[in-house]
């Protein structure tokens, strides 16, 4: 099958949030839409679709850092009917293909996913290495980066577009890290550190 990417507008990105992102994403860890489309309209927020002609088969919502030539991926789900048929993997090939074409200018995409060790029983450790397994066979690389955002304490991975060969760097996420939090909310809610050994 077929399938395309491409940007989604504000109402395209209201429509996915109310159908599909309050289901996908626990309240807690999901942003207002306000806050999503406030940073469409700054210019440094963007969300794209995965499409199997018209209908929408995935969806992901980056933060942008031209300053240090990098994004962020905020939200990434394939579609519950969709899942399972290796459409996450296909997604990031997808996503990696727009970038070259469409921002030259980014070297490489973090990810935040919540770390293993983090986790408060078996249920969550399997499912956070389930997650992180994911995002490794896609091509992403552990960093010894972490963070802890709002009192959720996440690993760093980062994927590379293309050959451009940038390496993931504390500097580049802070500085984008500051570009999406409020200055009180930054110094209040989030801690940026390195750790001795990735992961």
């Amino acid at each position: 099958m077929a399938y395309i990417v491409r940007k989604l507008d504000r109402e395209e990105i209201g429509q996915v949030y109310q159908a599909y992102m309050k289901k996908d994403f626990p309240p807690d860890e999901l942003k207002p839409l306000s806050h999503i489309v406030r940073s469409m309209d700054a210019g440094y927020g963007f969300s794209l679709g995965m499409y199997e002609g018209e209908t929408l088969a995935g969806y992901a919502v980056f933060i942008l850092c031209e300053e240090t030539r990098c994004a962020l991926l905020d939200y990434f789900a394939i579609l519950k009917d969709r899942r399972g048929g290796g459409l996450g993997h296909r997604a990031f090939s997808l996503f990696e293909t727009y970038f070259m074409e469409n921002l030259p200018e980014v070297d490489g995409i973090y990810i935040e996913s919540e770390r293993i060790s983090a986790a408060k029983n078996e249920e969550q450790r399997l499912t956070r290495e389930r997650r992180i397994a994911f995002y490794l066979s896609c091509g992403c690389e552990m960093t010894a980066l972490r963070s802890v955002l709002f009192g959720v304490d996440y690993s760093v991975l980062y994927r590379p577009v293309g050959e451009r060969g940038q390496e993931a760097s504390l500097t580049a996420l802070d500085t984008l890290y500051q570009k999406m939090f409020k200055p009180a909310h930054y110094a209040l809610f989030v801690s940026l550190s390195m750790m001795r050994e990735s992961g």
